[in-house]
């Protein structure tokens, strides 16, 4: 097969990758970077990128496709009047402090120790995702010290794991007492924040790296974000359609199901 080929076998594939990372991210009701990052490290090994920056790459690349889709949720929670920036005030500048902190620990994390921590994430989220009634730590949000911390936490996990924040922001909010309408707005426009200082960043750790693939910028790669973004924007609508048709249990003990899986999985990988 030619290099041409190889190319375009590549951008079907991330054509495919984001359908099916959009989907079950509307499908699920997440931004889709805890599928979207497994998914391109298939693709990233498939297509013969150095082992060492597999990790790092596609945690970049995932970060930069949730700047569009992070965007149009703050367009629509503004429009809605969710947004409440009494928080937002306190949680932007912790949230950004960790993204920082994040992205120099990933400069000096190797991609092995990454994937385990993915894994180690993947394992949380199902089990929170399982529990029949989740625990609320209070009914009210905490001071504001505590608050910054939690947010700085937020930004530097989801730094090394390639995600905006959503995952982690969301359940945190409600577990303080906040109603999902203002969790998912304050998790809208920090995942907007984090995505976007994520990336660049992300692309300033990659540059002069050898080994990456000839269309990358630093630690993203610019094809996967132009053929993924607009097909994960369309997929995602359609998954939250249809997510509409299930009942939200059954549909939380799949999704939980569904990251046991991927996290087994990703054990072999790692191990093999």
């Amino acid at each position: 097969m030619t290099s041409d080929e190889n190319f375009y076998l590549y951008l079907i594939a991330l054509f495919a990758a984001g359908a099916a990372s959009g989907f079950a991210g509307g499908l699920f009701g997440l931004g889709g970077g805890i599928l979207r990052v497994p998914i391109l490290l298939y693709l990233f090994s498939a297509f013969a990128v150095t082992s060492d920056h597999i990790f790092h790459l596609a945690a970049g690349t995932s970060l930069a496709v949730a700047i569009p889709t992070c965007l149009g949720s703050v367009l629509r929670q503004r429009k809605e009047g969710n947004l409440d920036w009494e928080i937002l005030k306190v949680w932007l500048p912790a949230l950004l402090a960790g993204v920082l902190g994040g992205l120099l620990l990933s400069r000096v994390s190797s991609g092995s120790t990454l994937r385990w921590v993915f894994i180690g994430f993947l394992v949380f989220q199902a089990a929170y995702v399982l529990l029949p009634n989740r625990p609320k730590l209070a009914t009210e949000l905490p001071k504001r010290a505590l608050l910054s911390v939690v947010s700085a936490a937020i930004g530097l996990v989801s730094v090394l794991l390639g995600l905006s924040g959503g995952m982690l922001t969301t359940p945190a909010l409600m577990a303080f007492g906040q109603s999902i309408h203002r969790a998912v707005a304050v998790s809208s426009v920090g995942g907007l924040a984090l995505s976007g200082v994520a990336a660049a960043g992300m692309v300033i750790n990659g540059l002069n790296v050898e080994g990456l693939p000839a269309y990358s910028w630093g630690y993203v790669d610019l094809p996967a974000v132009m053929v993924m973004t607009p097909v994960v924007i369309v997929a995602s609508g359609l998954g939250a359609r249809a997510s509409n048709r299930l009942a939200p249990r059954a549909l939380e003990v799949i999704f939980g199901l569904f990251l046991v899986g991927l996290a087994i999985d990703m054990v072999f990988q790692v191990s093999g």
